[in-house]
């Protein structure tokens, strides 16, 4: 199986999951605070992980997409820790959880993990 369908199918469901969480509690063990836009965020995101899992050309899109998505909001976060205009509170456990699963998906995306044939000199 491809790495991008991995990343597809374990962001889906931990974003379904985050989701389920958001919509039952607002607050995880004190270090992340749900607010509705990122709970309707994480449910979209993980429906869409799901969906691309079935596909293998919308696994890699998907890892680029998405990859790049949560990098660029987990960096974002620690500069810009409330974002007030869309309704979002980022924590550090969310930034740092931005950017582990954006940094998986974009290193799938990439293929980097494909092993290369070994050069041979001419």
């Amino acid at each position: 199986m491809a790495l991008a369908r991995v990343f597809a199918r374990v962001a889906g469901w931990f974003g379904l999951l985050l989701a389920l969480i958001g919509f039952t509690t607002t607050d995880l063990f004190g270090m992340i605070q749900f607010d509705m836009t990122h709970n309707i965020v994480h449910f979209v995101f993980g429906f869409l992980g799901i969906a691309a899992a079935s596909k293998e050309l919308w696994t890699r899109y998907y890892a680029y997409i998405f990859g790049a998505f949560y990098v660029l909001f987990g960096v974002l976060g620690f500069f810009l820790p409330t974002l007030h205009h869309v309704g979002v509170e980022l924590e550090v456990t969310e930034n740092l959880l931005h950017l582990a699963l954006g940094t998986f998906g974009v290193y799938a995306a990439l293929g980097l993990h494909k092993k290369q044939p070994p050069k041979t000199e001419e």
